[in-house]
């Protein structure tokens, strides 16, 4: 079994950009689901790739510039690739 570290990021694109990123790696969308912090609603969807996996949360609302939160399970390799991916 690969070792896998955690990392978060916030980046200045749309979901849909990383969401599409994501996919032509190799993960797949296992589930997605509306949650409630600090009194804002998110958005967020889990992909997964075997025992990786890649949650991307966005807010929900018309708070603009809408930065996603990527968090990221997985090989320090593939934490490379994704964040290379969305410069």
């Amino acid at each position: 079994m690969k070792k896998l570290n955690v990392k978060s990021i916030a980046v200045w694109i749309p979901s849909d950009r990383v969401h599409t990123s994501l996919l032509e790696m190799g993960f797949s969308i296992f589930d997605t689901t509306t949650t409630v912090s600090d009194g804002k609603f998110w958005s967020k969807k889990l992909f997964i790739r075997h025992e990786e996996r890649v949650s991307v949360s966005e807010e929900i609302g018309d708070v603009y510039p809408k930065d996603p939160v990527i968090t990221i399970c997985g090989s320090t390799n593939t934490i490379n690739k994704i964040i290379g991916a969305l410069d």
